[in-house]
């Protein structure tokens, strides 16, 4: 069983349960862990140091891995920021940016800020990327992706 992108502690306390040939995997961007039996083992996936998350997203966004100095170091910055360190976010984000005016990297933070896509083009990339990764599955482990997500 997977849950995936649990928010909060009690929602994973009331989705959990135990039964014989099953294992459950949480997958959350929280700092806890739950024990439900002696087997439970946690696995902290370490975000992107700010300065690597800086660094890639310049890279897919200006073509070097630090900001120039004809751009809005600050706006670049907040930008960079809401992807929260997270390597695809950065990497369609930065992307869906590039050469992009002033005003819609403004308009970019804004929305990003609210939880929002940026573009259709964003939202289309993100979704290639998934796309390409679940192409190389063979055809039982596309049959049990299609299973997780239904």
């Amino acid at each position: 069983v997977v849950l995936d992108d649990v928010w909060s502690r009690s929602n994973a306390e009331q989705l959990l349960f135990e039964a014989e040939g099953y294992k459950t995997i949480i997958t959350t961007r929280q700092d806890y862990s739950i024990p439900i039996s002696n087997s439970t083992r946690v696995y902290n996936i370490p975000m992107l140091q700010k300065a690597d998350a800086l660094s890639l997203f310049c890279f897919w966004a200006f073509g070097q891995p630090s900001i120039p100095t004809t751009e809005d170091e600050d706006l670049v910055k907040m930008v960079e920021a809401e992807c929260k360190g997270l390597p695809l976010a950065l990497k369609v984000i930065a992307s869906s940016l590039r050469g992009e005016p002033r005003p819609v990297w403004e308009n970019a933070k804004k929305r990003l800020s609210r939880g929002q896509s940026i573009s259709e083009y964003h939202r289309d990339e993100l979704f290639h990327c998934l796309e390409t990764s679940i192409d190389v599955l063979d055809d039982e482990s596309k049959q049990c992706f299609l299973d997780l997500g239904a």
